[in-house]
């Protein structure tokens, strides 16, 4: 068997050529400056909130049915829609914009909250049990039909919003560099934080994060010990796909501009973050959805942005050859332990 660590040299020898080849931008004084860095560093939080909490949806799922569930994109983009469109409708009928945002935000996480009741019920919890891969491929059955209804729905066409406290409330300089921060990034980073830290301490010190962790370890067994496993699924499903629509929501608001088609894109680099943190633990979810976040926006900032996509892979299957079950990685359950 050849080891990992062979790999190592051709994959930095790779990654040389590509940032020999990509001509970095560094030659501009404005880059070399810290205020263009503290700048970059900020605009990969923002990215980095959405990629993990999307992350999270996939790690909170398959911590308990061991599978990969390809649908949470898509209710990204569900939960990206339903904020334009009751926002729009709020702020038309002369709603105050704070106010507007965080009912919006209820209003969106609710509605994914919903439909991710009925799909766990009625769909992922039937499967959790065959030994097939059927709950990925219902998972993505699901994904057409919503992609699908919101393209009916849009009429094919990009949904917008107009910038919301765009304003900057911090403006620093920074080396010669002006740093700004806007209400809205204010707003974003505070709703994710909270949000991160939050299931973070539920599944850590709540009877539910026990219950969860329970199944997470042994499905049969929790369900042996009297567990309604059942039930557990449920909520996992639920939460899950509310905080896939509190990520869409943070692309509404945020950038503004979402279409029927995103969710593809948006939900496999989430996946992508979820295995490099480590596919058995939430933590792993997040820390793999900033540092994915961070190799794209430093990339964009510093190099040509047109190799982006192929450094971040190049970087992600680096590591994959270097540490395959992720960089805060447990010991998956097997089929026969399920």
């Amino acid at each position: 068997m050849v080891s990992p660590s062979k790999w190592i040299v051709p994959g930095l020898t790779g990654a040389a050529a590509i940032l020999i080849f990509s001509q970095p931008a560094f030659a501009q004084s404005a880059m070399r400056s810290t205020g263009y860095a503290v700048q970059q560093v900020v605009n990969a939080s923002l990215v980095g909130a959405l990629y993990s909490l999307l992350a999270v949806a996939y790690a909170l799922l398959h911590g308990i049915t061991n599978r990969i569930v390809l649908s949470f994109g898509d209710l990204a983009t569900f939960g990206a829609f339903t904020t334009i469109s009751v926002m729009t409708f709020m702020l038309f009928s002369d709603w105050q914009a704070g106010l507007a945002i965080i009912v919006v935000f209820i209003l969106a996480a609710a509605a994914a909250a919903g439909l991710g009741a009925v799909v766990q019920t009625g769909v992922f919890t039937p499967l959790v049990s065959s030994p097939t891969q059927a709950i990925m491929i219902a998972s993505i059955g699901i994904s057409i039909t919503l992609q699908e209804g919101l393209r009916v729905q849009s009429g094919g066409r990009e949904q917008w919003l107009s910038p919301i406290f765009a304003d900057p409330l911090l403006n620093v300089d920074f080396d010669g560099f002006a740093v700004h921060v806007s209400g809205m990034q204010f707003i974003i980073l505070g709703v994710s934080a909270v949000l991160l830290t939050s299931l973070v301490l539920v599944l850590g010190r709540s009877s539910a994060g026990r219950l969860w962790r329970a199944c997470s370890h042994n499905l049969v067994l929790a369900r042996l010990c009297g567990i309604d496993t059942d039930r557990v699924l449920t909520w996992t499903g639920v939460a899950a796909a509310a905080f896939a629509a509190a990520s869409g929501w943070i692309i509404a608001i945020g950038y503004g501009g979402v279409s029927f088609y995103m969710g593809l894109v948006f939900g496999l680099k989430a996946l992508f973050a979820t295995i490099i943190g480590g596919f058995g633990t939430v933590g792993g979810a997040i820390v793999g959805g900033f540092l994915l976040a961070a190799i794209e926006t430093l990339w964009s900032a510093y190099f040509p942005i047109v190799y982006r996509d192929v450094v971040v892979f190049a970087i992600v299957i680096l590591i994959f050859i270097i540490k395959p079950d992720g960089l805060l990685s447990v010991g998956l359950r097997r089929d026969s332990e399920a």
